[in-house]
């Protein structure tokens, strides 16, 4: 009997991720599309706070504002205290949140660009708070859903999914707001002469096609809530009785919970400098379009595609700490690219899409599950909210400071850096020296990272034998 019922409840279990997988995977779908067009962060937001006339301490705040929502995150552990679940609260707060960028496009209507500028900026900052509230939510339900020894590949999976569609979107929606761009010719002329709508895609209609885009994109994210309202959650499990004070304290009680809150806390801070420059350095001082800024997120993606399967595996059997490793060598690396570009010559961009696409796939992983895996069982809320509010405000602090004290050009004599190549030099060197309060971490799963790469060159090794000798049995 006991084993009949316990045949019955791992089979419940099966039964919950599998719908958990499908939901997540369709809900994050639309959550996706919405994030690519309407979320700070999405070159959309940036081409109208370049219409706006936006300066370089205005993108610091903007990218500063989408790293402090994340101060918001701990309310939401407030928030379900004495919730018995999750569900509710998670897609209300985030329906709200998304429901403040359908008024986007009202910036346009201030008689002073400054007046809009703040206006966007001051929607974007309650718009992301509501929904770091709502991500922490969807973090706890979903880590009681999925088990830690498949976590890695359930997150790498549904990444893989959901940039795929959004890139797609994204792709056909920059061309469109290229086409009202004063040059066109070639496949552009083409399309435009088929539609017969030259005269729409004139430049003054450029802006208000972009506050179209925010309607239609608010509207997507709504409708993937009603989605996710039918994911399923387990039972919350029993808390012992303590205060809502005494529960953010008990991380801080966790010495390891300490050392891996000050490697994300530097991580962060170096990821920071010059983070809100590198889209307007690519519009401005490179003078790319949008449409190239979309192919070189399309390198990016592709990569990302590409490496996410590799990346869950990896996690998933050498744990999160010997994969940031990687990430941390390669992260340095990339902002060092962008040192030997210029306007009409930033062909290494390219190269430095892939190599960003990998690194950053297995980050965003890892920045989920790394917490979770150190978390004590039944706390990974409260340790998920307090890791990403003090990670996020450290990145605060160094991007505001890539805006407050915007350095000037820096003459190498071989060479003249843009004031944004200067801050990009800074954060990779910045990132590498992470390495230090990394190496104190301690993850129980975690396997020495010489080890792993030597396993998973064996791997690929055995890989190509294998193939070798299934072609020349067929030849």
């Amino acid at each position: 009997m006991k084993k009949e019922t316990q045949q019955l409840n791992l089979k419940h279990s099966n039964s919950l991720i599998r719908r958990a997988y499908r939901t997540s995977i369709t809900e994050g779908a639309f959550a996706q599309v919405y994030g690519n067009l309407a979320q700070i962060g999405s070159s959309f937001i940036t081409k109208l706070m370049v219409i706006l006339g936006a300066s370089p301490l205005h993108y610091s705040l903007l990218s500063a504002f989408g790293q402090v929502s994340a101060i918001w995150q701990p309310l939401g552990v407030a928030l379900t205290h004495k919730l018995k679940t999750r569900k509710m609260a998670c897609v209300w707060i985030t329906a709200a949140g998304r429901f403040l960028t359908l008024f986007l496009g009202l910036a346009l209507l201030f008689r002073m660009p400054q007046q809009g500028i703040i206006y966007v900026l001051a929607l974007m900052f309650f718009s992301a708070g509501l929904q770091a509230m709502g991500a922490n939510l969807w973090i706890a339900w979903i880590s009681d859903l999925i088990p830690l020894s498949i976590r890695g590949r359930f997150f790498s999976r549904r990444n893989q999914i959901l940039l795929s569609i959004g890139l797609a979107v994204s792709y056909v929606l920059s061309f469109h707001v290229d086409l009202f761009d004063g040059a066109k010719g070639g496949f552009k002329q083409f399309y435009l002469d088929m539609l017969g709508a030259e005269s729409f895609f004139s430049p003054h209609n450029q802006a208000w096609f972009l506050a179209g885009i925010y309607v239609f994109a608010t509207l997507i994210g709504l409708l993937g809530l009603i989605i996710l309202a039918r994911q399923p959650e387990r039972p919350l499990r029993h808390q012992e009785a303590q205060g809502l004070r005494a529960r953010y304290r008990e991380p801080f009680k966790d010495k390891n919970f300490r050392l891996l809150l000050l490697f994300g806390m530097w991580w962060m801070l170096a990821v920071g400098v010059g983070s809100p420059f590198w889209g307007p350095y690519m519009l401005k001082k490179l003078s790319m379009s949008l449409f190239e800024m979309q192919l070189y997120g399309t390198l990016h993606t592709a990569a990302s595609l590409l490496s996410f399967n590799f990346w869950g595996r990896f996690i998933d059997r050498f744990g999160n700490k010997s994969a940031m490793k990687i990430c941390v060598a390669l992260g340095g690396l990339n902002p060092m690219f962008w040192l030997f570009t210029s306007a009409g010559n930033y062909g290494i961009l390219w190269l430095e899409g892939v190599v960003s696409g990998f690194m950053w796939a297995g980050t965003g992983i890892i920045t989920t599950n790394f917490v979770l895996s150190i978390a004590t069982r039944g706390k990974e809320q409260v340790y998920s909210g307090l890791y990403a509010a003090l990670t996020g405000t450290a990145m605060m602090l160094s991007t505001l400071a890539s805006g407050i004290f915007y350095p000037g050009s820096l003459d190498l004599g071989i060479r003249l850096l843009e004031p944004e190549q200067v801050t990009f030099g800074i954060g990779g060197l910045m990132r590498w020296l992470s390495f230090i309060p990394l190496l104190f971490v301690v993850e129980r799963r975690s396997t020495p990272l010489r080890k792993a790469l030597a396993a998973s060159l064996l791997y690929v090794k055995e890989q190509v034998i294998c193939y070798w000798q299934e072609l020349v049995k067929r030849i």
